[in-house]
């Protein structure tokens, strides 16, 4: 009888067990494509608003070329698309970052409003959410305002700015 009881108890661990592994691998696809939904849509914003930057002549064309797009979801928690891009420029963008800021969002909010994309907020579905440069390269993160995840990073962002200020 307890050797019964033992070998339920067994067979309630590991179907809990394949239940759980099943289940988180569901969930991570699940995940995986619906941030790679949200990368290439915020790519085509980024590229449109680097041409657009390029035309308004803010930045020149060699200096509009993305050389990766990573995200940053990984360190802030699952849901939340953002993504840094790294672009090749000389150390005088370091100076002009927030002419940068501005006229990114801008191009983006432009680009947003010309392709009627769906966010959760009021406002540009695309936000830059940090510009920097490091090494002669500009970084400049963008967020997709596609879920309440990614606004709540901002709004993280936005407290932790406040106190470094």
């Amino acid at each position: 009888m307890t050797s019964l009881i033992v070998e339920v108890i067994i067979g309630i661990v590991i179907a809990g067990v394949i239940y759980e592994v099943i289940h988180r691998m569901v969930v991570q696809r699940a995940t995986r494509m619906v941030r790679r939904s949200a990368q290439d849509e915020t790519d085509v914003a980024v590229k449109a608003a680097l041409q657009r930057l390029v035309n308004e002549q803010v930045l020149s064309e060699a200096e509009c070329q993305i050389q990766s797009a990573v995200t940053v979801a990984d360190v802030w928690g699952r849901g939340v698309m953002a993504f840094e891009y790294t672009l090749s420029v000389g150390m005088a963008a370091e100076h002009r970052l927030p002419e940068l800021e501005r006229a990114f969002n801008v191009a983006l909010a432009s680009f947003s409003a010309d392709h009627q994309v769906k966010t959760v907020s009021t406002g540009s579905a695309f936000v830059v959410s940090d510009i920097w440069v490091y090494e002669n390269q500009l970084h400049l993160d963008v967020a997709y305002l596609v879920n309440e995840s990614t606004v709540e990073y901002l709004k993280d962002l936005k407290k932790l700015d406040d106190v470094v200020e």
